[in-house]
């Protein structure tokens, strides 16, 4: 998994996460805890391959794809990109993790060829 997460120093207190390289790996993990704690999700643009993705949202510190329940889930077609935008955002009180699959449901594992998420968030809990 690649995963880069930006700090960004405003009033709103914004971190940019751009995952490059697809999870679940080989132990079904996510990218965890992206943001060191509570986030507010205030967008998501998923950009696909040949394959549609699901992305996963869990507001856990540490999920395991395939066993974890995912709060939310972002379906992305094949050869195109979405954005997603939240108004008001998601809150995510114990802290954002995610993973992308193949697989629709709570079951799935598969980790696309190729995919990118960017997320935009918020660390301000105030």
């Amino acid at each position: 998994m690649t995963i880069t997460s930006t700090f960004i120093s405003n009033p709103v207190k914004t971190v940019i996460v751009n995952q490059t390289a697809s999870t679940p790996g080989a132990s079904n993990s996510a990218d965890n805890n992206v943001a060191g704690g509570p986030v507010y999700l205030i967008s998501a643009h998923l950009t696909g391959n040949d394959a549609i993705v699901y992305t996963k949202l869990y507001n856990l510190t540490s999920a395991v794809a395939g066993t974890s329940t995912a709060d939310v889930v972002m379906i992305n077609t094949a050869n195109a990109t979405s954005t997603y935008t939240f108004h008001p955002p998601l809150y995510f009180s114990n802290g954002l993790s995610f993973t992308t699959t193949t697989t629709a449901g709570q079951a799935g594992t598969n980790a696309p060829p190729t995919t990118a998420v960017t997320l935009v968030l918020s660390s301000s809990a105030s």
